[in-house]
């Protein structure tokens, strides 16, 4: 059964059962400054989702954007940088 989105039937499509880590960075929207970054585990999307709304708690009233890249900020890194609760 299609997903349906006002009105509309979405693409066929099946979920994505990746265990690759996620590489990400959160920057500013209207800045670009580099806010955040981390490396969630085994496609632990909890853990991204978690790391950016604690970084959006600390900087309220900003629009920011989360994008996926294909490998860590680097080594000496821990797994997630930025704001913490």
């Amino acid at each position: 059964m299609p997903d349906i989105w006002n009105g509309h039937p979405l693409a066929e499509a099946n979920p994505v059962r990746e265990q690759e880590p996620i590489h990400y960075r959160v920057h500013d929207a209207d800045g670009g400054r580099l806010l955040g970054f981390g490396t969630a585990r085994g496609g632990d999307y909890q853990a991204v989702t978690d790391h950016y709304r604690r970084i959006q708690s600390a900087n309220p009233g900003r629009f920011l954007v989360l994008r996926r890249y294909d490998r860590p900020a680097g080594g000496e890194f821990s797994t997630t940088e930025g704001p913490q609760t």
